[in-house]
């Protein structure tokens, strides 16, 4: 008789007040008007309380000439669009935010560049549910520009990168009183470096060499407190449009870190420091600008996201589409008469045993730029057999249950289960021995109160 062993890896755990599941993409939702530019949309999901508290921040420009500034919307609740910052002589751009669970207690930041001062710094403010904001502050004051600041959460504390002049620069953040604060700020590299993103322990960018678009990459070594010297990802193409996982995966995790785009195709590169192509993505030929999601688990198929968006054609034909989970075609999402770009996916709400991925992108409508919003639900805690291997992995991620977790999983015919649930270090915490031997599917509430 065969075992079927699902081992699952715990970490901080919250609960929804309601449940709303998506079989399908939804038909786009227009989140912004239509007489202004809107662009560089962020979500942030603070669901602590209600499901509902799904916020979307975002830069605004009334004209081609205007000063950028930052708005927000609950595209849940639909309430409106409400102005967070502006100024008739500065720009306020690059909304950045920064959710604190687990590592404190369910506070929210936004990060965003200004050139209050004459040049662009990076600044902060508290955001909280009700609408309301704190005061600003500064996190950086220094000669020169910074731009193109970029966030990665992880297990342990939350990672900034960013470009200051040709130079890319990264730090840990952390909460003193009402503020952020950058930790100990490293330099990564110094001569043309372009557009850095990260996660806890890797720092990935562009860098021109020879006329042509490299992908770069640093890690942390946290028991030196160090970032190693850069090295190169890929050097073949001309290689732009690069995207990193919103989730830092654990030290067994074989899936995506990054992907990007290279002469109209999708290559990514592997946590086991491999990189693989897509290829001609599905039946589609053509992909731009792409952007993903990690299911951040041990699946049957763990070098393929959860969500993969992108754009295809050309000109009023660029359309946005959307691939979830593997073998899943990649559909229309957008689906329109006009051009379609700078397609983004974000972790939406979390229940039991699946999440709601969240994709914004840009339509173009009579030289202005509107936000619309599609969104899907993710299944996540169904296991089933592949290619005899018996061992069967599941980490619940991003964080999807508080008091109890209902477990799915598929038994063939002379097939047993047990449970192993670990901590996120490796550490084995619980063992459940399955009496059920039911063949089909079956489930398990483990309670960890």
């Amino acid at each position: 008789m065969k075992k079927v062993f699902l081992s699952i890896s715990v970490f901080f755990i919250f609960s929804l007040l309601q449940a709303q599941f998506y079989a399908e993409w939804t038909e786009p939702v227009a989140i912004t008007d239509s007489l202004s530019i809107n662009s560089n949309p962020v979500v942030l999901t603070a669901t602590v309380n209600s499901y509902n508290d799904v916020f979307c921040f975002y830069e605004k420009k009334m004209s081609v000439d205007s000063p950028s500034q930052i708005w927000y919307q609950n595209i849940y609740l639909m309430t409106g669009e409400q102005l967070v910052l502006s100024d008739n002589n500065f720009e306020y751009r690059n909304p950045k935010t920064v959710n604190s669970s687990p590592y404190y207690d369910s506070r929210y930041f936004l990060i965003y560049e200004s050139n209050e001062t004459g040049n662009f710094d990076l600044y902060g403010i508290e955001f909280f549910v009700d609408g309301s904001f704190g005061s600003p502050f500064n996190l950086t004051n220094t000669p020169g520009d910074e731009s193109s600041c970029s966030l990665g959460a992880g297990y342990e504390f939350i990672e900034a990168c960013w470009k200051h002049e040709e130079s890319i620069l990264t730090s840990h953040i952390s909460i003193v009183g009402d503020s952020l604060q950058f930790e100990e700020v490293f330099t990564i590299d110094t001569t043309n470096c372009f557009d850095p993103v990260c996660s806890q322990n890797h720092v990935l960018y562009r860098k021109i060499m020879n006329d042509s678009s490299h992908i770069y990459y640093s890690s942390f070594n946290e028991a030196e407190n160090l970032w190693t010297v850069p090295d190169t990802i890929y050097a073949t193409g001309n290689n732009i449009n690069l995207r990193v996982a919103n989730s830092s995966p654990s030290y067994f995790d074989n899936s995506v870190i990054a992907l990007w785009e290279n002469n109209k195709q999708l290559v990514s590169w592997e946590n086991n420091y491999n990189t693989i192509s897509f290829g001609e993505f599905q039946g589609i030929p053509e992909c731009f600008e792409p952007d993903f999601l990690t299911f951040d688990l041990w699946v049957n198929f763990f070098d393929f996201p959860a969500v993969i968006t992108f754009c295809s054609g050309e000109g009023q034909n660029r359309e946005v589409f959307a691939s979830a989970g593997y073998g899943s075609i990649g559909l229309n999402i957008s689906n329109n008469s006009v051009a379609d770009s700078n397609p983004q996916v974000f972790y939406g709400p979390n229940f039991s045993n699946y999440f709601n991925a969240i994709s914004i992108w840009q339509s173009h409508i009579n030289d202005n730029m509107v936000l619309y919003m599609s969104q899907i639900s993710i299944l996540m805690g169904s296991i089933s057999e592949k290619d005899g291997d018996n061992n069967k992995f599941l980490k619940t991620s991003p964080n999807p249950f508080k008091n109890e977790l209902k477990i799915d999983y598929y038994l063939s015919t002379n097939e047993e289960a047990n449970i192993d649930i670990y901590s996120i270090t490796g550490k084995q915490i619980h063992h459940i021995d399955i009496k059920s031997k039911m063949t089909g599917w079956n489930n398990y509430t483990w309670n960890p109160v």
